[in-house]
């Protein structure tokens, strides 16, 4: 990922952090994560995962299971 585009990323995520948007931290995290993976950091990508997850479970949301799953498939879980 551009530098400028980790920026915008970054700036995405602490916006939603201050309008504790859930839905956008959950997007904004496997985004994240998705970046970082193609990027080959597969630490980086699980430490986004991870966020992701979080934010997923204390939502309820469904995509907490996939999220879960991918970071299991990292050994991570």
């Amino acid at each position: 990922m551009a530098a400028l585009e980790d920026e915008a990323l970054e700036a995405r995520l602490l916006a939603a952090h201050a309008r504790a948007d859930t839905e956008e931290l959950i997007a904004g995290y496997t985004r994240a994560a998705e970046h970082a993976k193609m990027a080959g950091d597969t630490d980086k990508a699980c430490f986004f995962l991870t966020h992701a997850w979080v934010f997923a479970l204390e939502a309820g949301d469904p995509r907490a299971a996939q999220l879960r799953a991918r970071l299991m498939s990292e050994g991570r879980v």
